[in-house]
């Protein structure tokens, strides 16, 4: 004996549709016909976090020590790389201009009868030279030269010796190359991260 069930299948009316929503109310019309605008909708409040600063800079360069430090930020030093820039550029050049002067003065002894081996001295080799420059416009074009080399070279010390102190944002990932101690007697570079 066989036993079988069948089922139909039930028809629902289901709808993914939702129910129409009520008309918008008709504007109201003022006394003399005119159209009066609606009023402006509610908006909805969202919450932020205090901690996190999502639209500010991303350093703030001009803290000033004892300011206090707005939420979502934390301070650290950077080196002054305007000084540091300026000065090796200044520093550079002046010094690579001296040197192949020197040099040219070394290889050319029999024409100027004049050593140049004092310009290959940073920024107090100009100034060494004028003792064997006879030359008015020779020891003003050293002069310059050392002062320039002197200028150059106290910039990129004072950028590298006096770091400022910045604001920057939390949020922001951070990846630097520091020393770092290997096994009991070796030292190399790693790299530290924050996230």
């Amino acid at each position: 004996m066989v036993l079988t069930t069948a089922t139909a299948p039930r028809a629902f009316a289901q709808s993914s549709q939702m129910p129409p929503s009520q008309p918008p109310p008709a504007s109201a019309v003022a006394p003399n016909g005119e159209y009066v605008a609606p009023l402006a909708q509610q908006t909805q409040q969202v919450y932020v976090p205090q901690s996190v600063a999502l639209s500010g800079p991303r350093v703030i360069k001009d803290y000033d020590e004892g300011d206090p430090i707005p939420p979502g930020y934390h301070p650290d030093t950077q080196i002054r790389k305007g000084l540091v820039i300026g000065g090796s550029i200044t520093f550079g050049t002046m010094y690579i201009l001296s040197v192949l002067t020197g040099a040219a003065m070394n290889d050319s002894k029999s024409l100027t009868k004049t050593d140049g081996s004092y310009l290959f001295i940073p920024v107090a080799g100009p100034f060494l030279q004028m003792t064997r420059t006879s030359t008015s416009l020779g020891n003003t074009v050293l002069a310059i030269d050392g002062i320039a080399q002197a200028a150059g070279a106290v910039m990129l010390i004072v950028g590298l010796t006096s770091p400022k102190t910045v604001l920057i944002r939390n949020d922001l990932a951070e990846i630097r190359v520091t020393p770092v101690r290997l096994g009991q007697d070796g030292n190399g570079l790693g790299l530290v991260g924050t996230f």
